[in-house]
């Protein structure tokens, strides 16, 4: 079995049955009682703090970035979309700025961006900084359990070996990211595949985030040893993109 196809199937394992933990914090009621709108064909949740992030997004990401991370805020939905007794276990505020808010890390010449550490972990650190500075616009309140679940969910996007068996709203982010790299397998129909990347078109996106990443190898190579990100480097190395 290839690597796509066990991921794809840990995925819809996790969906399936996800775990009981008993230390497992239990979502606040009315938490998810916000409008919706429709994007490239997909219900998601519509909150002040969502579209912000989605601005963030918009203005601080190039063109191929932002478009993945639509797609993986879509895909992940779709996921729960299928799955109502599953989505009543996810906070849909914190998967949609966790998918919306993932790549914060990649924008190489933003603020945010630290010399030393990981992309994923910037990404998390600027996330809930944003979250903390914009809180004030949300109807539903944040605490700590909630900025702490909007952080993992970031950290661990790349690391579906890891997120998939922690919360499921943790799960869901890496959910949409696998779809997005991987494809729709049996996750979610080809027809909506489809339908969100008309509307968020994938263009260059593997050209784009294998040159970022090369970059970010240059720029911070000790925050690259030892994972994935350096093998990609050492096989990007002196090849154009």
């Amino acid at each position: 079995m290839n690597l796509k196809l066990t991921y794809l199937v840990q995925l819809l394992v996790a969906f399936h049955t996800p775990p009981s933990l008993s230390f497992q914090h239990v979502l606040p009621r009315n938490i998810n009682h916000h409008p919706t709108r429709v994007l490239g064909g997909v219900t998601v949740i519509d909150t002040p703090l969502i579209r912000a992030a989605q601005a963030l997004a918009r203005q601080s990401s190039a063109g191929y970035l932002y478009n993945h991370i639509m797609r993986t805020w879509l895909f992940g939905a779709l996921l729960l979309n299928h799955n109502l007794t599953l989505t009543h276990t996810i906070d849909l505020e914190v998967h949609a700025l966790g998918s919306l808010l993932h790549d914060l890390g990649l924008v190489l010449n933003a603020t945010w961006i630290s010399p030393d550490r990981r992309f994923e972990v910037d990404s998390a650190f600027a996330a809930t900084d944003f979250v903390e500075l914009h809180a004030h616009n949300s109807s539903s309140g944040w605490d700590a359990h909630r900025l702490q679940l909007l952080f993992d969910s970031i950290l661990l996007s790349s690391e579906p070996k890891f997120a998939l068996y922690k919360e499921p709203t943790v799960a869901a982010v890496v959910g949409g990211v696998l779809i997005d790299l991987q494809g729709a397998g049996d996750a979610i129909t080809e027809e909506e595949y489809e339908g969100v990347v008309e509307a968020f078109p994938k263009g260059d996106f593997l050209s784009g985030v294998n040159r970022t990443l090369v970059e970010l190898c240059v720029a911070k190579p000790n925050s690259t040893y030892g994972q994935w990100m350096f093998l990609l480097c050492l096989c990007m190395h002196d090849t154009d993109v």
